[in-house]
């Protein structure tokens, strides 16, 4: 009990120092004074209007669309900190707004006209400002997105030589199609799809740091950390990624441990991270909804409520199981290939039956299966949360179908369990010998 009560303690103390780091870098990024930026947020502006709001980046792709729309409030907000009252000014992330106007507009407004903030933001921490403000100092975002490509092309290659180096090819091949099925050369491209994608290579590369270094113990403290993170940057996308993939990686690494978990003792394991993960995501809406109170001395909670709803429920004339199966089959309808014209829609058919051919013909009857239920379990997370939120998943599907990168990782490692580890072994050989 003693050491219930003191792990529950570091993990408190953590969640608090956490918290007010994070805040304390917002309000340090807020004392940027405003015409450090206006040149670069000026150009930006000129950018987004001159690009369309959500563009087809290739003809006929919806898993294509750039959100610039998100990007340029985002832009807005980061553009009317006041350092003169800088945690205020955070805390309500207000921007100009006019109804009658498209938001690119509106910003271009906003800063050739000096006209001042006129609608609070202030449901979201909008934490991504951390890294955008100062870089708005020196780049626009036109210039940023392509800083942005080459950081996350960076870390995809040094997770994959990581998993490569260390001979994890199951997970090579899991983390490389899921990049491809999801995508991800569009994801640089807009500030908010990037944050959770990189967080989750980032916990990825973490996490095999503990798994290979035999550090279990603070394995906790990451996922605490993970949904602190991603609900601090998020906008919420595909806030998923940050639990589900790092968590897969981590499943496979205990599986190939010499004394691997019982399929209980998993379950354990991955129920207590996802629930860390998840009380960090929700204390994080938390913290910011009662900092908020107290920072303007009034009750915001009818600021969130009605959003809530929203993101839950809505008014599209379908009925709850048209909604809900929309939301489902308009998030997977984008995965790579299946988007691209009939050749892409035969070639994803052709891979389907592939993973069945190689998981029926090749199937071990020796191979313990037991983890398949943990793999499908997380597969379905993206899926379950697609429901829940089926408003947003049905209207936003062209981005938020990036967390079944998640599904896509778990089936190539319930393939591997499905598969006679003795024909690896003979191909193996059969290439040694030519």
């Amino acid at each position: 009990m003693k050491d219930i009560i003191i792990k529950g303690i570091k993990y408190i103390l953590v969640f608090c120092i956490t918290v007010a780091v994070l805040l304390l870098l917002l309000v340090g990024v807020a004392l940027i004074p405003q015409e450090k930026i206006k040149e670069n947020v000026y150009g930006s502006a000129q950018y987004y209007v001159e690009n369309e709001i959500f563009e087809e980046t290739i003809g006929g792709v919806k898993g294509s669309i750039v959100d610039r729309y998100a990007d340029t409030i985002l832009v807005a907000i980061a553009y009317q900190y006041d350092e003169d009252k800088p945690v205020e000014s955070v805390i309500k992330s207000s921007y100009y707004h006019n109804d009658l106007k498209n938001e690119n507009d509106n910003l271009m407004l906003a800063v050739s006209e000096e006209l001042e903030a006129n609608q609070q933001y202030l449901r979201y921490w909008h934490g991504s400002n951390v890294i955008l403000r100062p870089l708005l100092v020196l780049f626009t975002v036109e210039e940023i997105y392509v800083i942005n490509a080459i950081v996350l092309g960076v870390m995809a290659v040094l997770l994959i030589g990581i998993l490569a180096f260390k001979k994890a090819y199951t997970l090579v091949a899991g983390v490389g199609i899921g990049i491809v099925m999801t995508s991800g050369w569009i994801v640089p491209f807009s500030f908010e799809y990037t944050w959770t994608y990189g967080l989750m290579m980032l916990m990825s590369i973490l996490v095999l740091g503990i798994g290979y270094k035999d550090k279990w113990k603070y394995t906790g403290f990451v996922f605490l950390v993970a949904g602190m993170l991603t609900n601090f940057f998020d906008f919420l996308t595909t806030e998923t990624l940050t639990c589900t993939v790092p968590l897969l990686i981590l499943i496979w690494l205990k599986s190939n441990q010499a004394d691997k978990p019982t399929l209980k003792e998993m379950f354990v394991f991955s129920g207590k991270n996802i629930l860390l993960w998840g009380v960090g995501y929700a204390g994080m809406w938390i913290s910011k909804w009662v900092i908020a109170s107290i920072v303007l001395g009034e009750n915001v909670m009818p600021y969130i409520t009605g959003h809530i709803g929203e993101r839950i429920g809505g008014d599209l004339g379908l009925n709850p199981v048209q909604y809900i199966l929309g939301a489902v089959t308009r998030n997977l309808s984008c995965l790579f290939p299946f988007e691209y014209g009939g050749f892409g829609a035969m070639l994803g058919i052709m891979l389907i039956v592939f993973a069945f051919y190689i998981g029926y013909v090749y199937y071990g009857k020796k191979e313990d299966k037991s983890y398949i239920w943990i793999y499908f379990v997380i597969a379905m997370i993206p899926y379950i949360r697609y429901m829940v939120l089926h408003n947003h998943a049905y209207l936003h599907y062209f981005f938020t179908y990036r967390a079944q990168f998640a599904t896509v990782l778990a089936v190539v490692l319930i393939l591997e369990l499905l598969t006679d580890r003795r024909w690896f072994a003979r191909g193996k050989a059969r290439r040694k010998r030519t």
